[in-house]
């Protein structure tokens, strides 16, 4: 039987990270194709990226994380069971993507820049406002050569390379700190205390007709398991359940 992870954020960075990565991941889906529906899908999460991006100081945050796995991983080579090679391979990819970041100017600065994407970014935010009478250049542009769709999907997907190879990088080490070990909730709750957590990560069962919500932060959290409920929407479960958790 299969399991349904779900993952929980404890401070407002990784949850930025998160929602980047979930984005980042819905453009490399539609990346290609180029029917209409899926091009428009590209767009919009390449516009709530741009939206993200805009909101925080997210390459000041990026560099700070990059700077803590170098120090992390300096530390850890004086491990005498360490695999030293793996090690300075992985240090070595975190001091280039730090050098080229530092270098870079401010993240999808070029997509801000760029007209076509600029006329239309300010529609998409009104419901409904992609239709063809709102925006027929995009329309002209949707009903081009598959060849043109993709390079300029393409193109616009490159200027977030940067971004995607960061964001995947640290996003794996914090998850790679944690290990899975099971657990119960008494009448659906379980809390606990923890050391400068990050993320947390719950699997429970695919058939399970339970889905765990949380509350917390880096020294505390709570995880509620609730239930759909066709009458109150949701609703506490009031049972044990049996559960898989990563505290990373």
């Amino acid at each position: 039987m299969t399991d349904i992870l779900y993952e929980f954020p404890l401070n407002e960075k990784i949850r930025t990270y998160l929602r980047i990565e979930n984005l980042l991941a819905r453009l490399t889906h539609q990346l290609g194709d180029t029917t209409p529906w899926a091009s428009l899908d590209f767009l919009s999460a390449l516009f709530a990226i741009l939206d993200i991006i805009e909101r925080g100081d997210l390459k000041s945050d990026l560099l700070k994380d990059l700077e803590k796995h170098e120090k992390q991983l300096v530390a850890w080579s004086q491990h005498p069971s360490i695999n030293n090679s793996a090690l300075q391979d992985l240090l070595q990819t975190i001091v280039q993507l730090s050098g080229k970041l530092t270098t870079t100017n401010k993240l999808g600065q070029k997509l801000r820049d760029d007209k076509f994407l600029a006329s239309l970014k300010q529609r998409f935010s009104i419901p409904g406002g992609s239709c063809c009478f709102d925006l027929p250049h995009l329309h002209q542009w949707q009903h081009q050569d598959s060849d043109i769709i993709v390079a300029d999907q393409q193109r616009w997907l490159s200027e977030l390379e940067i971004l995607k190879t960061i964001i995947e990088l640290d996003l794996k080490m914090i998850r790679e700190r944690g290990q899975f070990h099971s657990y119960s909730a008494e009448n659906g709750l379980y809390t606990d205390t923890v050391e400068n957590v990050e993320l947390l990560q719950i699997k429970v069962p695919s058939d399970s007709a339970y889905y765990p919500t949380v509350s917390g932060h880096k020294h505390r959290f709570s995880i509620r398991f609730m239930e759909n409920n066709q009458e109150q929407v949701k609703s506490a479960c009031l049972q044990s359940v049996r559960f898989l958790l990563s505290a990373c």
